[in-house]
């Protein structure tokens, strides 16, 4: 095997395994019973990166360079997440929650050990942060388009006709798509669709977008809207939010030579981000009224503006099903002190949930404790955390970079809102971009190094 370089047959598994990751929702589209696509894709790349481990000296020499001498950050967070991942399961069996509730929880956690051949695949003649990317757009258009022509089908059809086109959808894609009462509808890969649109329209506003990128921006927005997805507008302005605070801290603080902008271009800058904030509200409130105006779920031409002759009369019923669930979560966290600090294990039932809440972080309080949500919250910080050194070290930050941090902490937000973070689909995007962080700040430190010596 080479060292290092990676050979076709692992470029092209990791092009899969992220489009799979990134495309593919819950992981269940292609599954032969128990065992699905994600899951094979998941060993297949562990197996790999073993032969790969166990073969090539310099494998291992380079890892224990990331990971044990010297001991860094990025190993201490790892080793603390999957270690308290280990004694989650144990409490939850200590706590005779259902074994197959408690396997459940883990495996969804698991993937976070793939951090260990990633930190080795991704990187400079491997798999680059734009080959990343590219995998990424392509995924974000693949979901744009397969949502948007489900929706517009959907919206075209009577209700006898739509009964079975639901049906059939469902079925095609179990748990994976939600229909609103417009139609419209959200994949759990609309997560990612952001995250393309995060970081496509940050290349926008520096004029550095492709073609490929303007398309992806435009069906990606148009995806989004008809998924009428609130969570979605919070993570872009958090993303647009984030490029403002960098671009300012680049601009007062940074290398003189790469903040040179002229009055033309900072007007233009100023332009889009004020048209994307206010289209980013307009959409927010519009969504929140389509979906939980006080009507009836398929609505004639009569009654569809019942709303507006009413008041706009706004029930939000997932807002209501997040506080009775916030009610439970801070009643089981309130039995005992050690509930609180170690949590109550995984498998734990919240409400008459068993799979976790759409809080995500408040999930992991209630099954790990405080303990476990510092963790995970170290670990989601771990971007921003190698991205700021990088930054004390260089006085930059490259534009790429920039969108990934912002979709990184964008992330963060939403879980709150949808569950995400504690998932594959979470992790296989985060973990990624900590490579990226962690080895852009070597990158820089090393640098810094050699012109000392």
């Amino acid at each position: 095997m080479k060292s290092k370089q990676l050979t076709k047959f692992e470029k092209y598994l990791l092009y899969v395994f992220f489009f799979e990751l990134f495309a593919g929702g819950g992981g269940r589209i292609l599954a032969v019973g128990p065992i699905s696509i994600r899951q094979l894709l998941f060993v297949g790349i562990l197996a790999i990166f073993s032969i790969r481990f166990i073969v090539n000296r310099e494998t291992r020499k380079e890892l224990i360079s990331y990971f044990v001498k010297p001991f860094s950050g990025i190993s201490l967070v790892s080793i603390l997440m999957v270690l308290w991942i280990g004694i989650s399961s144990i409490i939850g069996i200590i706590n005779h929650h259902p074994v197959g509730a408690v396997l459940t929880d883990t495996l969804r956690v698991v993937f976070v050990i793939t951090i260990v051949p990633l930190a080795y695949y991704i990187g400079k003649n491997r798999f680059t942060k734009e080959d990343l990317l590219k995998t990424l757009l392509i995924a974000s258009l693949a979901t744009s388009i397969l949502t948007i022509v489900i929706s517009l089908i959907g919206k075209t059809m009577n209700g006898h006709d739509f009964y079975y086109f639901y049906k059939f959808i469902n079925q095609a894609f179990p748990g994976d798509l939600f229909f609103r009462p417009s139609r419209g509808v959200f994949y759990k890969s609309h997560f990612l669709v952001l995250f393309a649109l995060i970081i496509c329209f940050i290349n926008l506003i520096e004029k550095k977008s492709s073609r490929l990128q303007n398309v992806t921006i435009i069906l990606s927005v148009v995806s989004i809207v008809l998924s009428e997805t609130r969570g979605l507008y919070i993570g872009f302005a958090v993303g647009l939010l984030t490029y403002i605070l960098v671009k300012v801290i680049i601009y007062f603080f940074g290398q003189s030579g790469k903040t040179t902008i002229t009055r033309r271009t900072m007007i233009r800058q100023i332009v889009l981000l004020i048209v994307a904030f206010a289209f980013t509200g307009y959409f927010f409130e519009n969504s929140t009224i389509s979906r939980f105006s006080d009507q009836d779920d398929f609505q004639t031409e009569d009654n569809g503006s019942r709303g507006e002759q009413e008041g706009t009369k706004v029930n939000d019923v997932s807002m209501n099903v997040r506080l009775d669930l916030l009610k439970d979560s801070v009643n089981l966290v309130e039995k005992s002190k050690l509930a609180l600090l170690i949590g109550n294990g995984y498998g734990t039932k919240i409400g008459k949930r068993t799979t976790g809440i759409e809080m995500t972080f408040v999930d992991i309080l209630v099954e790990q404790g405080v303990i476990g949500a510092l963790i995970w919250l170290m670990f989601s910080l771990l971007p921003l955390y190698y991205y700021f050194r990088g930054f004390l070290l260089s006085r930059y930050i490259g534009i790429l970079d920039i969108g990934l941090l912002g979709s990184s902490l964008a992330m963060i937000v939403v879980t709150n809102i949808n569950p995400f973070l504690n998932s594959p689909i979470g992790l296989g995007f985060l973990i990624p971009v900590i490579v990226i962080s962690f080895k852009s700040f070597r990158s820089y430190q090393s640098a810094v190094l050699e012109e000392t010596d």
